[in-house]
């Protein structure tokens, strides 16, 4: 075969090729053209299904709407009506407005008044409040001056009280020691004459129930609350008791010494072998320690 023949083989088959190709473009197109009618079909009923339920809608929202839009003509009617009567009662605000305003300031000018005389009432009470502190410090100081002089009264009486008790005693003993020596003169210093002389002089005797306390103790001697109003009399004697706890009975006094509302006694321990500087302090007699007759007592809750 000759080179133009191969050439013609050649160009045949190439031609063979491009009509296959044009052959399968076409028949590919006029399917593909098919199948898109089809679609375009089945979204054009869907579109018009789409649009006439739209339409459907549209109408129904328009009724809405112009049903709407009568109530609102409607209210709007009633509105203007209100906003006609509210301009009129507007005017009416104004006028009234414009009095208050006058009446403002009138009161404005009353109240820069009352501030003023305010602050003239605040700077008084300041001043009033100052005084008041200043007269509040000076009654505190002169209540704690005051409590201070009392508890300096207090501490003198005591003192004044210890000191008449004290002088009592003292002039208890001194009268004491007067008797006995006064006794020793008489007697030329015979201790048998002194016993007979007291023996003659007995003391008188002491009423029933006779009872008082002791107000003072001091070396040996005490003071008590009872005297010559309660039938107390010199040489008189008395039993001296405790009832604080158990009880316990302490000894006897003979009275020395005897006024009206009191009487000073020297005291004798209930044992008679130990002496008053040999007793222990809860043994001697102490203020509050009752004095009178045991037997003549009744019962009595004490330890002898």
């Amino acid at each position: 075969m000759t080179w133009v023949g191969k050439l013609l083989l050649v160009v045949v088959f190439i031609l063979a090729l491009g009509w296959m190709w044009l052959t399968a473009t076409v028949f590919v197109t006029r399917t593909n053209w098919k199948t898109d009618r089809e679609e375009y079909k089945k979204v054009y009923n869907e579109a018009v299904k789409a649009r006439v339920a739209e339409q459907d809608s549209y109408k129904l929202e328009k009724d809405a709407l112009e049903r709407q839009l009568l109530a609102e003509r409607t209210a709007n009617k009633g509105l203007a009506e209100q906003v006609a009567d509210l301009q009129g009662k507007n005017a009416v605000v104004v006028n009234r407005l414009a009095d208050l305003e006058q009446a403002y300031k009138k009161v404005n000018l009353h109240e820069t008044l009352l501030q003023a005389q305010l602050d003239a009432l605040v700077a008084e009470a300041a001043q009033i409040r100052k005084r008041n502190d200043a007269l509040e410090d000076e009654r505190v100081r002169l209540v704690v001056a005051k409590e201070n002089a009392e508890k300096e009264r207090q501490a003198f009486d005591n003192i004044a009280k210890q000191a008449t008790s004290d002088k009592a005693l003292a002039e208890a003993k001194v009268e004491s020691l007067t008797i006995a020596l006064n006794e020793l003169k008489s007697t030329g210093g015979s201790a048998g004459a002194t016993v007979r002389r007291s023996f003659d002089k007995p003391p008188a005797a002491l009423p029933e129930g006779v009872r008082g306390t002791v107000t003072a103790y001091r070396d040996g001697y005490v003071e008590l609350s009872i005297g010559i109003d309660a039938g107390l009399s010199i040489g008189a004697v008395l039993d001296v008791f405790r009832t604080e706890g158990k009880g316990q009975y302490l000894g006897t006094v003979t009275i020395e010494r005897v006024y009206p509302k009191e009487a000073v006694a020297k005291f004798k321990p209930s044992d008679p072998l130990r002496t008053i500087n040999k007793l222990r302090p809860e043994e001697l007699p102490k203020v509050g320690d009752i004095v009178g007759r045991i037997g003549s007592l009744g019962a009595v809750s004490m330890k002898p």
